[in-house]
């Protein structure tokens, strides 16, 4: 029986036990922001931050056309709880970290379990609902990512500073066993799609293409031997992997990993292109707008968390607010402007005031990008899933996802790198080279300690001119950051009229006619 026949009391328990699932899992995110500055002062690694983020993002991106395939084969329940099960147990190992490589390596476990649970939501929201109502109940989940976004700040913050930011992981530990629990009993069980095979070969490859790519974007900014050796073997890897695998591709067709197939629709092309851009604007209020806050002008993490509380607010109102309108094909392609413009010009502010406005400012700005940002994601989601063949819709849904979270992991990588590079190195003697390293100035308990070495070596005068560069040197890199990320709205832009302006035209011109007639 498929899932959109059941009763729709059933649909909406099944709704809210995603809710749940959602948040459970999301919450991290917002937790890692406030807590990353923390964590770096207490393990180090400065050169790696972007890691914590892109490491997550790159096994989610990889696994992400697994779910589509393997949920259509077994079943939502089936794929689901095996992903819960391995978010809660590289949830548990993140807090025992007791080295930055330690805790990348976990937050990429954490990434696989994020996959399978978010992949399942999109499909089964497509699964669940008709085309006119999807938009609706993809604005009604923004109610998990809010409540993710509300909680997460003020976890990350106040647990971070009065237990430590180990305890920031633990603290939604119940919460992902609880999900578990619900998932059990309230998903139905589904018979296994037999007549659907996997396409193992092409799965190998793909793995193969996608990590190696990744991981080589990821330690370009890296100052080690050899370094560009590693990174041409790397890419080397990825393009003859990516030949082979599509090369399985072209022959399997419809019963591909990925069905290609499916490219000849400017849909799903361009879909594809669009969620690769979106994510940038989410990189840079996730990871690099808190960096500014708490690395640049000694902003307390529960202040910082005030900024990523009231984004999340205004996503959920933009969500919602999108989730209405996009049923009307006219509005569509003004919506996806909106989304990019909007967020390509708060970005590009970010950049031009360095962030030095008040606080009342500041929140207004992180407002309207909030508001924005769901309008792109609405609809480079729900009508590309409405204007492609249904029958595919959980390839189609997990391919989106892929594109989204591989675009999470390469925004990451390439602004990580643009922050290492655009930095200047100083070198200087103790005292007056820890107060330059950026793992520092990230953490007031670190700074009051230098302080107290800059009073034993008597080289007190020089303290706050080297902070005040230190924090300045930072903010030119976070300048570039923020202004490369603007840059890509335009991108968006054009991906979204060449998708959906036809459409929209289309759609006037009947009413037109109608009104003549």
């Amino acid at each position: 029986m498929p899932l959109s026949s059941l009763e729709k009391k059933l649909k909406i328990r099944i709704m809210l036990t995603l809710f749940v699932c959602m948040f459970a899992t999301t919450i991290y995110q917002s937790i890692v922001s406030i807590a990353g500055p923390s964590i770096i002062a207490d393990l180090g690694g400065f050169e790696y931050y972007a890691w914590l983020f892109s490491g997550f993002s790159l096994t989610s991106a990889v696994c992400a056309p697994f779910v589509g395939k393997l949920t259509k084969i077994y079943g939502p329940k089936k794929i689901m709880i095996p992903a819960l099960i391995i978010f809660l147990f590289s949830t548990i190992l993140c807090g025992l970290s007791n080295s930055m490589f330690l805790l990348i390596f976990f937050r990429s476990i954490q990434g696989l379990g994020l996959a399978g649970v978010l992949g399942v939501v999109w499909i089964m929201i497509a699964l669940l609902w008709s085309p006119i109502e999807r938009g609706k109940w993809l604005g009604a989940t923004a109610a998990g990512f809010t409540l993710a976004g509300l909680i997460g700040p003020f976890l990350g913050a106040y647990i971070t500073q009065i237990f430590g930011w180990r305890f920031a992981f633990f603290a939604i530990i119940p919460v992902i066993i609880f999900s578990i629990i619900l998932i059990s009993k309230v998903l139905p069980n589904i018979e296994r799609n037999i007549s659907t095979k996997f396409d193992y070969l092409g799965a190998i490859f793909f793995t193969i293409f996608a990590s190696s790519f990744l991981f080589a974007l990821s330690i370009i900014s890296l100052e080690i031997t050899k370094i560009y050796l590693y990174i041409s073997i790397l890419f080397l890897i990825s393009f003859i992997s990516f030949g082979i695998f599509l090369n399985i591709e072209i022959k399997a067709k419809e019963e591909g990993f990925i069905d290609i197939t499916l490219f000849k629709h400017k849909y799903f092309s361009g879909g594809m292109i669009g969620n690769l851009i979106i994510p940038m604007q989410f990189v840079v209020y996730s990871i690099f707008v808190p960096l500014s806050l708490i690395g640049v002008y000694g902003f307390s993490p529960a202040k910082t968390s005030i900024i990523l509380i009231i984004n999340a607010i205004t996503v959920a109102i933009g969500a919602n607010v999108f989730g209405y309108l996009i049923s009307k094909v006219k509005l569509q392609v003004w919506i996806a402007l909106f989304g990019f413009s909007v967020n390509g010009f708060c970005t590009f502010l970010f950049g031009f005031t360095d962030l030095n406005i008040n606080f009342i400012s500041l929140l207004v700005l992180v407002s309207i990008q909030g508001f924005a940002i769901p309008g792109a994601f609405q609809v480079f989601m729900v009508c590309i899933q409405n204007n492609l063949p249904q029958e595919k819709i959980e390839i189609v849904t997990s391919s989106l996802q892929f594109a989204r979270v591989f675009g999470i992991s390469l925004s990451g990588s390439i602004l990580g790198g643009i922050l290492i590079i655009s930095m200047t190195d100083y070198n200087f003697e103790k005292p007056r080279s820890e107060i330059y390293d950026p793992d520092n100035i990230t953490s007031t308990e670190k700074i009051e300690e230098i302080k107290q070495k800059y009073i034993v070596s008597k080289q007190i005068y020089f303290f706050e001119e080297d902070l005040n560069l230190s924090r300045q040197n930072l903010m030119k890199g976070l300048k570039i950051v923020y202004y490369s990320a603007a840059i890509t709205s335009i991108l968006g832009i054009i991906c979204s009229v060449y998708i959906f302006y036809d459409a929209s035209r289309r759609q006037l011109l009947e009413e037109d006619s109608i009104r003549s007639e």
